[in-house]
């Protein structure tokens, strides 16, 4: 679990780097930078199970709110873009509740293997 968290960390930061283009970049680094700094940190026993669940609902919540209305749509969007731009409406969106779901996972892996 440690080599995991390790790697998880640097994923996350990696992401985060990514975001200081973002037209937001202040919300979106420091929602990478929360579960990299959990991910740093789990393996020296760390954290705190009630923080990992409050983390991971808060960040289920910005998933849900952020997710595409139309699945299709954003897939189709996708396609049509055939590139990492955000040149079609909705396609920055998706993707930032793509992140933020991942970041959900890692908070409830981390909960579920503290238990």
């Amino acid at each position: 679990m440690r080599v995991f968290s390790y790697i998880i960390g640097l994923v996350f930061v990696s992401f985060a780097l990514v975001q200081l283009n973002d037209p937001d970049p202040a919300l979106w680094v420091l929602g990478y930078l929360v579960p990299a700094a959990v991910a740093f940190s789990y393996p020296h026993k760390k954290t705190n199970k009630t923080v990992l669940i409050i983390l991971a609902l808060v960040y289920l919540f910005g998933a849900i709110l952020l997710f595409p209305s139309s699945l299709s749509a954003w897939i189709s969007a996708e396609e049509q873009s055939k590139s990492l731009g955000m040149t079609l409406p909705g396609i920055e969106e998706a993707r930032e509740s793509m992140g933020l779901f991942l970041c959900f996972l890692v908070f409830g892996i981390y909960w579920i293997k503290s238990k």
